[in-house]
């Protein structure tokens, strides 16, 4: 479950962890803190617990249909290690030992990830690919950094199988056999299309804030939360991260409303009133204010002569 240059406070792992913590009687704003106070309410094995209690369905987002729609296992984990940023914050890191391919899972800054968050993603991969493509899939062996529980290894062979404790990294182990196995209900060109979607969502998230909302906003979205929306953050969150870059959300909706301003006045026969209504303005005369305001001018002398306002 990369950490991102676009970290979003209400990623739906830990929103969903978050319900859950509540049937428990618990608050926490982080998986670590769900997990602390879910073990020290006396709940054994939180990690386990949750993937057990939620559907993947309703944390996946947009990652759960495109790994139903993977021709096969291996390109599935390929999938999941590609797409998973849209998901969490962790790293999900997919490497080829040999004939068999292994599974692991990194915290946002490389290290090893929190047992439980372990727990919990290894156990919802072992339930998506079980409701996938059978037992055939199954991962061959789990690797755990984890000591042996008090209670024995018996919760943990029935999510995983054949589980081994005290180990040097946690993984999911699985071999060519189960790589190969295909999924029968993949859709190819459902596929393609949310690989193109998600790769835009992926570079929206990998690019600066102000730079992702000024390409939200030039695509026609205004309203902070419209453009918040779409980022999958809230207004709050939103605008502390554009804070944090030394930019306001207004300061970059009004140049964006600037540039669109040029480029209607550059045709003729489209009335400054028609402009004005097209930008969101009440009034012509406040288009007018704001126009002088970034040009120095009114709109029908820079129509005259666009070059004015450069000397």
């Amino acid at each position: 479950m990369n950490a991102d240059p676009l970290p979003s406070d209400a990623d739906p792992v830990i929103a969903q962890a978050g319900r859950f913590a509540a049937t428990h009687g618990v608050t926490a704003t982080s998986l670590e803190g769900t997990w602390k106070a879910l073990a020290k309410q006396g709940l054994a094995h939180p990690g386990l617990a949750f993937a057990s209690w939620t559907e993947i369905m309703a944390v996946g987002g947009l990652l759960a249909p495109i790994l139903v729609n993977s021709p096969d296992i291996g390109a599935m984990l390929l999938d999941l290690q590609r797409f998973h940023p849209l998901l969490a914050r962790e790293e999900v890191v997919v490497t080829r030992r040999g004939s068999s391919v292994l599974v692991s899972l990194r915290s946002p800054d490389g290290g090893a990830a929190h047992g439980d968050t372990v727990d919990a993603c290894f156990a919802l991969l072992c339930q998506v690919i079980g409701r996938l493509a059978g037992e055939q899939a199954a991962p061959s062996l789990v690797a755990l950094r984890r000591p042996v529980p008090p209670g024995g290894p018996d919760a943990y062979e029935s999510v995983f199988g054949r589980t081994v404790f005290a180990q040097a990294d946690d993984s999911c182990r699985f071999d060519e056999a189960a790589l190969c196995v295909p999924l029968v209900q993949a859709d190819p060109l459902v596929r393609s299309m949310l690989h193109s979607y998600a790769e835009r969502r992926i570079a929206h998230r990998r690019a600066p804030w102000s730079t992702a909302v000024s390409e939200l906003l030039a695509d026609g979205r205004d309203a902070l939360s419209d453009v918040a929306r779409a980022l999958t953050v809230s207004k709050r969150t939103l605008q502390s991260r554009l804070d944090d870059e030394g930019v306001a959300f207004s300061a970059l909706a009004d140049a964006v409303r600037r540039e669109r301003a040029l480029v209607l006045l550059a045709q003729p026969d489209l009335p400054v009133t028609v402009i004005a209504t097209r930008l969101g303005f009440a009034t012509p005369s406040a288009f007018t204010r704001a126009f002088r305001r970034w040009t120095g001018m009114p709109p029908s002398h820079y129509r005259r002569d666009p070059h004015a306002a450069t000397r």
